[in-house]
């Protein structure tokens, strides 16, 4: 898996891709994370909303497919600070792929 420090995607077409519900395209398992922390469609929609280009904190490609980069966040929120990560998708525009508490590393 290779990182860099600058984000592969532009956030604010990122943010106007996901700038309402019937427009979040989610992973199963980031909507369970979002769900676990009392998230729903709408509050990961206000989350993403809320992303600024200081909340970026690497840019790392997928750990299936080299040639497929995902952007993460840390995005803060009424729960803490978050790690959100998104990627490019073929059927939409993007794809979030992680959407779940921040741990320290």
């Amino acid at each position: 898996m290779t990182e860099k420090r600058k984000p592969t995607y532009d956030i604010e077409a990122v943010k106007a891709t996901f700038s309402a519900v019937d427009r979040l395209n989610v992973t199963g398992s980031a909507l369970r994370s979002a769900t676990s922390l009392g998230f729903g469609r709408a509050d990961i929609v206000a989350i993403i909303q809320t992303i600024e280009r200081r909340h970026f904190y690497k840019s790392m490609t997928s750990h299936g497919d080299h040639r497929v980069w995902q952007d993460v966040y840390h995005v803060p929120s009424r729960e803490g600070t978050l790690y959100v990560k998104f990627t490019a998708d073929a059927v939409a525009e993007f794809l979030l792929l992680s959407f779940k508490e921040k741990v320290d590393e």
